[in-house]
């Protein structure tokens, strides 16, 4: 058996790929562990669930350190297997509980098998609602137009306790972290001043309706195969704001840059359709993208000086873009745009970051 698993090790050798952009901060403390061959306990039961003759090529994953790998079949048949370590096992009933709640309200890839550490799934694909968006808009338009049913399905699933809800403590850590490492360490500017409105923001914020949030609900996440739109990497789900995912999806990764201003108030009010919501939805919407967009700059500052991933910057001047639109919609935050760093030179952010890297590092 010794032999045989040595022999199953190195057949299975997998080509691993460079890591994508992924969630926000709360990830920062993992130690990233770079599995490119599956591992034995993984292999035994994937033998076990398809049988011999597959071979296993890694992915691109999250920020988490889950591994995920394609696996092929000797019948050509694709699979996903999603591999945690053991320091992060106890994720697995996490997403498998999510899984159960998700799975009658919105269009997922079916869990096939699963045991300790190892689940099997079907492959939906690399193609996502991201790639369609920029490589044809108008096709993207017509599949963001059905994601809006998904989310609007997702949110069906009711009440969830997997994951404790979003709170206004929560909200607020968020854009301390913006504070901190955009502001006051990439801007260089005193960030006191702007610690009433990021607490007035995170207590507004968390006073709207509350519905079921997936947390990440944006492009890269809604996988397309054909006509038909899968979601993945749903586990962090939770009750939160009820435009919280909306303005992930038509803000997150710049795609406002392509949908333009009016296809966005018009998704916006597809949801509204579409979710029975009433007339404030309009404003909850960029309170909440107002929220997003602040605290994701925490993330984009931080991995740079942190961990010397420079091109994180590049999502800084949509991510603004945004904050100023909402500032448009939004008259009554005029003021945070005294206190705030909106005037941003990418060239002088990658020089400041890589100073503050070589002395964290240093």
């Amino acid at each position: 058996m010794p032999g045989r698993a040595r022999r199953d090790r190195l057949r299975n050798k997998a080509r691993h790929e460079s890591k994508t952009p992924g969630r926000s901060s709360r990830r920062f403390g993992c130690r990233r562990i770079r599995v490119t061959t599956l591992p034995q306990q993984a292999v035994r039961y994937v033998d076990e669930w398809l049988g011999r003759g597959w071979t296993a090529e890694a992915l691109a994953g999250d920020a988490s350190v889950r591994a995920y790998y394609r696996i092929r079949s000797a019948g050509d048949e694709t699979f996903i297997v999603a591999w945690y370590p053991d320091e992060v096992r106890d994720q697995l009933g996490q997403f498998l509980g999510a899984y159960e709640i998700v799975v009658s309200h919105a269009p997922v890839p079916e869990v096939i098998q699963h045991g300790p550490g190892v689940m099997l799934q079907r492959d939906a694909g690399d193609r996502t609602l991201f790639d369609v968006l920029h490589e044809e808009r108008a096709e993207g338009l017509r599949l963001y137009r059905a994601a809006i049913d998904l989310l609007a399905g997702f949110q069906q699933a009711g009440v969830c306790n997997i994951n404790p809800p979003f709170t206004a403590a929560f909200f607020f850590q968020e854009l301390e972290m913006a504070r901190e490492f955009y502001a006051e360490k990439l801007m260089g500017m005193d960030g006191a001043p702007l610690g009433p409105f990021l607490q007035k923001i995170a207590e507004v914020v968390s006073q709207h309706p509350y519905t079921l949030c997936h947390r990440d609900f944006h492009g890269q996440n809604i996988h397309v195969i054909g006509e038909s739109l899968y979601l993945i990497d749903y586990q962090d789900l939770r009750m939160g704001p009820d435009t919280y995912d909306l303005a992930s999806l038509l803000r997150d990764r710049g795609v406002a840059r392509i949908l333009g201003d009016a296809t966005e108030l018009e998704l916006l009010e597809n949801y509204r359709n579409a979710t029975k919501r009433d007339e404030g939805v309009r404003r909850r919407y960029f309170e909440a993208l107002l929220q997003r967009s602040i605290k994701i700059l925490g993330t984009f500052a931080r991995q740079p000086i942190d961990r010397g991933r420079l091109h994180y910057l590049e999502f800084i001047p949509a991510t603004l873009e945004s904050i100023r639109r909402c500032i448009d919609e939004l008259p009554h935050w005029s003021e945070l745009q005294k206190v705030f760093p909106l005037e941003f030179s990418l060239d002088a952010a990658r020089e400041r970051a890589e100073e503050l890297n070589r002395g964290a590092t240093g």
